[in-house]
C-alpha cells in the first residue's frame, strides 16, 4: 500500500500539496456524490489515509516504516476497493467540476457539517481543522468559521474548546473579509497532458512512476493540483 500513490503526490509533498489532492478525491468519493455502493466505506477510507497523512507523527512512523496502526482502520480490501474505483473516476474531473463544487460548497450546509465534525475532531484545533475542512482557506474563512462555531455552541450542539476560545479572540482582533464566499479568481489552466485532462491524470502519473522505479530509484511522480472532500 502506497498512500502518497493513491492520492497523487510525491513521498516529499508538502502538507498543502496532501491537503489539495485530499480534497479532489473527496470530491468525487463524497457519498452524496458517488454513486458506488460502497461510497460511504470508500469516503472513510480516504478520510483515514488522509488522517495519517495530514498528521506529522503518524506520516513520520510510515515514511520510516512503510507501515501505520492497524487502528486507523486501513485494511487491504478497504484500501484497494478505494484505489480501484478512483482509477475509474479520476480523470473526469476537471477544473469547471471543482469551482461548481466550491460554489455550492463553500457557507452550504455540507461545509457547516463538515466544519462542526472536524471541531469535534480536533476538540478546538484550527489550524488542523482547517487542514481538513475542504475548499477552506485560512486567510479568508476564519471570521465566517468562528461565527458557525460560536453559534453551535450557543446552541449546545458543542462545546467551546480553550484551542478554539483562544484562536477565536485572535481572529476577532483582525478586519473581516468583506466578501469571503464571493467566487475565488480562475487558476490559469496547464496544458493538458497526452491521454488526460489539465488536472493531470492518475494512471499516467501512477505509470510514470512505475518506469521510473523499473529505470532508476525512488523518485515518485508528480503532483496533482486542486481541491475536495
Amino acid at each position: 500500500k502506497d498512500l502518497y500513490e493513491l492520492i497523487g503526490v510525491s513521498k516529499s509533498a508538502s502538507s498543502g500539496e496532501i491537503k489539495k489532492a485530499y480534497h479532489k478525491m473527496a470530491l468525487k468519493l463524497h457519498p452524496d456524490k458517488n454513486p458506488s455502493e460502497d461510497a460511504a466505506v470508500q469516503f472513510q477510507t480516504l478520510q483515514k489515509v488522509y488522517g495519517v497523512l495530514s498528521d506529522a507523527d503518524k506520516r513520520r512512523v510510515y515514511d520510516e516504516t512503510g507501515r501505520f496502526d492497524d487502528a486507523d482502520g486501513l485494511s487491504d480490501e478497504k484500501f484497494n476497493s478505494l484505489y480501484e474505483y478512483y482509477r475509474g473516476i479520476y480523470k473526469q474531473v476537471t477544473e469547471e467540476d471543482i469551482e461548481s463544487f466550491e460554489l455550492e460548497y463553500r457557507g452550504g450546509d455540507e461545509e457547516k457539517k463538515d466544519l462542526l465534525e472536524a471541531y469535534e475532531k480536533f476538540a478546538g484545533n484550527m489550524s488542523k481543522v482547517f487542514m481538513w475542512v475542504m475548499c477552506s482557506e485560512e486567510a479568508v474563512d476564519s471570521h465566517r468559521f468562528a461565527d458557525v462555531v460560536d453559534a453551535a455552541v450557543d446552541a449546545r450542539e458543542s462545546k467551546r474548546y480553550p484551542a478554539f476560545t483562544s484562536w477565536a479572540a485572535k481572529i476577532r482582533k483582525k478586519p473581516a473579509p468583506k466578501d469571503p464566499l464571493k467566487p475565488r479568481p480562475k487558476k490559469k489552466k496547464k496544458a493538458a497532458s497526452a491521454g488526460g485532462g489539465g488536472e493531470g491524470d492518475l494512471m499516467a502519473i501512477i505509470q510514470a512512476r512505475q518506469n521510473a522505479r523499473a529505470a532508476a530509484a525512488d523518485d515518485l511522480f508528480a503532483r496533482l493540483e486542486e481541491k475536495y472532500g
